[in-house]
């Protein structure tokens, strides 16, 4: 029998988000409400604050979002969740975002893919457990041998993480050392 692990998304960074949604939306949505403008002014005013109403609502959504990873496979419960099996995991991809010109700051989002069911489970770097998550996904794509792109690689890298299916197989495809964090 496995043990079923938890992992949730921060409170602090996500009460963060709702401030800046909220704060986007009043100084987008109030003003042509109340003030008259010309639709020139009035029309990306109101684009910009329905951003800010998806961007609110996608907080909510990583608020309400539990995430649970056992020997069978991993499971996001909430608003738009997916479960799928190690068994069936088919596609594994790792990219960073960055908010800096010089890439210092940014997040990862690891997006995984189910076969048959079309499944499809996100995760973002700020998750907490994230890199816990991470390396069994990684261990998993090696041992099943899923392709993943150059990028993907590299990113589990930055992590500590050797998700290259090639690195540690031996002549019999059998992995000969595991990776080191």
């Amino acid at each position: 029998m496995s043990t079923v692990k938890q992992f949730r998304y921060p409170a602090p960074p996500l009460y963060g988000d709702y401030a800046r949604a909220a704060a986007g939306l009043a100084l987008t949505g109030i003003p042509p409400l109340l003030v008259p403008l010309s639709a020139w002014v009035a029309v990306p005013m109101m684009l910009a604050a329905a951003l800010f109403v998806v961007f609110g609502a996608r907080t909510a959504q990583r608020h309400a979002t539990v995430i649970e990873m056992d020997d069978k496979g991993i499971t996001a419960r909430g608003p738009l969740g997916g479960s799928i099996s190690w068994e069936h995991l088919a596609q594994v991809r790792l990219n960073y975002y960055s908010t800096r010109r010089d890439r210092g700051l940014g997040w990862m989002q690891l997006k995984l893919k189910g076969a048959g069911s079309g499944e499809t489970v996100r995760l973002e770097s700020t998750l907490d457990g994230f890199d816990e998550i991470a390396e069994r996904v990684a261990d998993v794509a090696r041992r099943k041998g899923i392709g993943m792109t150059e990028t993907t690689i590299s990113n589990f890298a930055a992590l500590g993480i050797d998700a290259d299916p090639q690195a540690g197989m031996d002549a019999a495809g059998v992995r000969t050392a595991r990776w080191s964090r």
